[in-house]
């Protein structure tokens, strides 16, 4: 079970360094309010981005989503792989199912591993084929579970049949009437497991008393944790890329090319953004009849900073993409938004390196962006 718990933390983060690769051939989706109707079939996989998202179709391979309100009610082949606030999950899933949100309920049959992270989760429904890493608020399991269970968190229900093990480690541990776990049970919790009248430990059963509030969480934990954070913050600038690649494209194709034509002088404008915008807001504040640009500064200053990080996106994947493909010139759409995505994603996992190289690329969108302002303004004046 341990080697399977591993493996099922660990793919989510290698599911997302093939997901550029077989993108091409995939099927996008983004909105306000995408939808994937019961009538529809995806022979392949299926990307959906944004607000309130719907999928009731079948998919015949992956189905990835990013938004607040998700709804999976039709059925999925291979993985599902979901960000968002509130996610639930009605339909069958063939494989896997990897899950970062806050308010979760999986109620379908699962053929495979379950990963989540979440802060309330409910496992209901025909249950879980392989394993479940959880990490999170609060977890109730109320379905069968054909693998094993390593949980890390607050407060644990468990009221079904699990086949393998269980490692807990988190506030409190309760075992309902109907639970029966055919393995071990270890868990290190406040106090001990509350045992309702019926339940059954068939294994060994080791308690540890936590030592502070503060629950211990194992490398696999981190494993999961770490990857559902990389898939939440993948997920979220991949919504904001897209939105602004494909719905501004025009815009987006000048900034790829304003950025790649003077690279060094576009890197140096924007450290100079960067660097003089916040101080002349700050001297402004003190001022009595500049306090209002003051603020705005400070305002447009924040404001920057939010959308740079998907233009830096943007264009690095517009960079690598004429690296890989060698098109005669640099292209803007969302394979080439996912892709960069992806990598900007990636390079936060880097140390110093990859912190140097965003940063890069963060100035060089800014002073892009700065120029497109500039020439805008003087063909006004």
């Amino acid at each position: 079970m341990n080697k399977s718990l591993a493996i099922s933390g660990a793919t989510l983060l290698v599911s997302a360094l093939i997901i550029p690769l077989v993108a091409f051939a995939a099927e996008l989706r983004i909105g306000e309010s995408p939808s994937f109707s019961a009538s529809e079939t995806v022979q392949g996989d299926l990307y959906l981005a944004g607000g309130n998202i719907a999928s009731g179709g079948k998919v015949s391979g992956d189905l990835v989503l990013g938004g607040g309100n998700i709804l999976v009610n039709g059925p999925v082949s291979g993985d599902l792989l979901a960000g968002g606030g509130s996610i639930t999950v009605t339909a069958e899933i063939g494989d896997d199912v990897r899950i970062g949100g806050g308010n979760i309920i999986l109620s379908g049959k699962i053929g495979n591993d379950v990963v989540v992270g979440g802060g309330q989760t409910t496992v209901s429904g025909a249950g879980v084929g392989g394993d479940v890493l959880w990490a999170g608020g609060s977890l109730r399991v109320d379905a069968p579970i054909g693998g094993g269970m390593q949980l890390a968190g607050g407060e644990v229900f468990i009221n079904s049949h699990v086949r393998g093990n269980v490692s807990f480690k988190g506030q409190k541990l309760t075992l309902g009437k109907d639970a029966v776990i055919d393995g071990d049970l270890n868990y290190s919790a406040q106090s001990e497991a509350t045992i309702e009248a019926g339940a059954v430990v068939k294994g060994k059963t080791t308690y540890e008393p936590q030592k502070s509030a503060m629950p211990a969480v194992s490398g696999k934990g981190i494993i999961a944790i770490l990857s559902i954070l990389f898939l939440g913050k993948f997920l979220s600038l991949l919504v904001f890329a897209l939105a602004f690649g494909l719905f501004f494209r025009r815009y987006a194709e000048m900034l790829v090319q304003n950025s790649l034509a003077q690279p060094l002088l576009e890197m140096g404008r924007g450290l100079v953004v960067l660097i003089v915008l916040p101080v002349v807001s700050i001297m402004l504040l003190v001022t009595l009849i500049g306090v209002p640009l003051g603020i705005l500064g400070l305002v447009g200053f924040v404001a920057l900073l939010l959308v740079t990080g998907p233009l830096a996106a943007v264009i690095l994947g517009s960079v690598v993409h004429k690296w890989l493909f060698k098109p005669a010139e640099y292209l803007v759409a969302w394979q080439t938004i996912l892709l960069g995505v992806f990598l900007y994603t990636l390079l936060g996992l880097i140390p110093v390196i990859g912190g140097i190289a965003k940063f890069v690329l963060v100035i060089l969108a800014l002073g892009s962006m700065m120029k497109i302002k500039w020439d805008v303004a003087k063909e006004w004046r």
